[in-house]
């Protein structure tokens, strides 16, 4: 297998911002389709420091929000994260910031920004290369002291899927470009995509990536900046989050970018609401109650992962066997 350097979507931390984007079609202006309707205000930034910079995050309850570990600080090609406690030690934003985290609403990052909540405390997951994770929880207090003048803004919290969707279903990425980006797109933006890659994992990470080719043809060209942002797509006639953007290789002046899904991460992500929240419920797109306990002890619609303690080979590459894959656009050098 032709061998490529991860490109990670977003400078790996506040402190070190020089990663150079690589030589690929990409989208420079006019990228996507503001949300004036607010019909995804589950979509917010982090911001830090003086300069008030942070990547995008998004609500999946109340006070709990998803995105990638990269996003603040934590290298997922070197460092093994299985724990909270080892992932808030590999985080530098954290270690740097995490007494005045703040969380902006999305439309308003770009300018004046409106916080609507502090970061209370982080988990995640991370261990090499795709197919290996790279995966952030943030436990979110939305009453905080500088809220309280923003508490009349409503965030509406997006479930997570329980399905892997089959080859070809349409989606959308759901990005909020950074501080200096305005070309791109001002405060939330929404993205045509198409599912059609190649879903893959290793043997402890099945089903846990899924291509997306970024050709300009079925899916659009490459927009930098947007790591941690969800792609999504209808379940039982509800949004949800499918996937996070931020991992990708390049071949050929083509980004292939790598979604981080979500499916099979439902245990834990409950586990550590749980841990934070006592709650043993979450939201679900398909239960009746609109939610649904994913503890332990519980059913799931398809098999969990947990969390191997040693770094994933970047070789393996195991096709996802709970879907058919055929015309699934793979790896050029995969063919």
């Amino acid at each position: 297998m032709k061998k490529l350097l991860l490109i990670i979507i977003l400078a790996i931390s506040f402190i070190n911002t020089s990663l150079a984007e690589p030589n690929v079609k990409k989208c420079k202006k006019d990228c996507g389709t503001l949300d004036t309707k607010g019909e995804f205000s589950f979509q917010v930034r982090l911001s830090m420091g003086s300069e008030k910079w942070g990547g995008n995050i998004t609500f999946i309850e109340e006070d709990i929000a998803i995105s990638q570990a990269h996003v603040l600080g934590v290298n997922p090609e070197k460092k093994v994260c299985c724990t909270p406690k080892k992932i808030k030690k590999a985080a530098e934003d954290w270690k740097r910031f995490k007494k005045n985290m703040y969380v902006v609403e999305g439309n308003s990052y770009q300018g004046k920004q409106k916080i609507i909540g502090k970061v209370l405390d982080i988990a995640g997951r991370t261990n090499g290369h795709p197919p290996g994770y790279d995966l952030l929880l943030l436990h979110i207090d939305r009453n905080c002291k500088k809220c309280q003048k923003n508490k009349n803004i409503k965030i509406e919290p997006i479930p997570l899927a329980n399905f892997i969707p089959k080859i070809g279903t349409k989606a959308q990425h759901i990005c909020i470009p950074e501080l200096d980006a305005k070309k791109i797109g001002i405060g939330i933006i929404s993205i045509p995509h198409t599912l059609n890659g190649m879903v893959y994992g290793a043997k402890t990470t099945q089903c846990s990536r899924q291509i997306i080719k970024h050709d300009g043809i079925d899916n659009p060209p490459m927009l930098f900046g947007c790591s941690g942002s969800p792609v999504i797509y209808k379940e039982c006639g509800k949004n949800v989050v499918h996937g996070l953007h931020g991992n990708g290789m390049d071949d050929g002046k083509i980004m292939y970018e790598v979604l981080q899904l979500v499916q099979t991460q439902k245990e834990w992500v409950q586990s550590q609401i749980f841990e934070w929240t006592g709650r043993t419920d979450m939201l679900d797109a398909c239960h009746p109650s609109g939610r649904r306990s994913f503890m332990p002890d519980q059913k799931f619609d398809i098999a969990q992962n947990g969390c191997q303690k040693k770094r994933i080979n970047d070789e393996e590459f195991i096709p996802c066997k709970i879907i058919d894959l055929e015309g699934a656009i793979n790896f050029p050098w995969m063919n």
